[in-house]
């Protein structure tokens, strides 16, 4: 039989239209699923900006205790120039260090109005050749000059604290992810079986007239994916509008953290998620009259 595109598509709309309880709440949870998945893309694409931009800004600071002498200062400044991973080394004092501290917090002048000029640790800036360097100059710098690790900050220090602190969210996200994807194909599945059975009669009277099973699978499996598409649709507006207020609120409550909008593509995260959903709708349909055609 020849494929006719308006005629399936009626047929699916129909069926939705007959059983829209059912259909209503198999695009609820497609769309839960969908939010899920596209939070937890967002949270990834957002962690992997934050660490790019934590590279390109590539130093190791190296916090000297209270107690060291200018001439050990000296000693380890002079030192360090002369490593081959070192491009150039600033020595910050601690008026300095207080200043600039000043300078970043301005509009917060009770953050430092009570400070001692020595509350903030005299340090190294240490600008590297390479940016993968950096843990290499770290380890030189506790093994030679006598750094504990509490005195020294360098990029992957930053990186691997945000991966650990970001890992298991984004994993309970896509867990969760998963939960709501099999309940989306399940309650799909569930809403296509209650469309087959109360066009029973029909479809059998098109199967004695030799209707292909394919001829009676593609109403079905439309809607599903109508469903899935009207779900995952929705959810994909949802989560670029998400990604948009966060970028925002991020901008004034995180000033210092470097969150980017062009950290996340957002065509990109539309087509995925879009594609996921109806992916959900047809599966869910597909498996339900399938299983259905076997009996008859």
């Amino acid at each position: 039989m020849r494929f006719n595109f308006g005629f399936f598509l009626r047929e699916a709309l129909k069926n939705i239209r007959l059983n829209l309880l059912m259909s209503i709440t198999a695009i609820t949870t497609t769309f839960i699923c969908i939010v899920v998945l596209g939070v937890g893309l967002l949270a990834s694409s957002h962690v992997e900006g934050v660490i790019g931009s934590v590279r390109e800004d590539v130093s190791v600071e190296a916090y000297f205790p209270p107690d060291a002498t200018d001439e050990e200062i000296g000693e380890i400044t002079n030192t360090v120039e002369g490593w081959p991973e070192v491009a150039s080394v600033n020595y910050i004092s601690e008026e300095e260090a207080l200043a600039t501290f000043k300078e970043t917090f301005a509009d917060r002048p009770e953050l430092y109005e009570n400070l001692d000029p020595g509350v903030l640790p005299a340090s190294l800036q240490i600008q590297l050749e390479n940016p993968t360097e950096a843990e290499v100059v770290a380890q030189r710098l506790e093994e030679d000059q006598g750094f504990s690790d509490e005195n020294l900050s360098y990029p992957q220090q930053t990186i691997d604290r945000l991966n650990s602190l970001t890992s298991a969210m984004i994993w309970g996200l896509y867990g969760a992810t998963i939960l709501f994807l099999i309940s989306s194909i399940l309650l799909i599945s569930n809403a296509i079986r209650l469309s087959i059975f109360a066009r029973r009669k029909e479809i059998e009277v098109m199967k004695l007239v030799g209707a292909s099973d394919s001829f009676v699978r593609t109403p079905f499996v439309f809607e599903g994916m109508v469903q899935g598409l009207i779900g995952a649709g929705l959810a994909a507006l949802t989560v670029v509008w998400l990604n948009f207020l966060f970028i925002d609120w991020a901008r004034d409550a995180l000033p210092f953290v470097p969150i980017s909008g062009d950290a996340v593509n957002t065509i990109l995260i539309l087509l995925v998620l879009v594609v996921v959903g109806v992916a959900i709708g047809v599966l869910g349909s597909f498996l339900s009259v399938t299983r259905y055609l076997r009996k008859v």
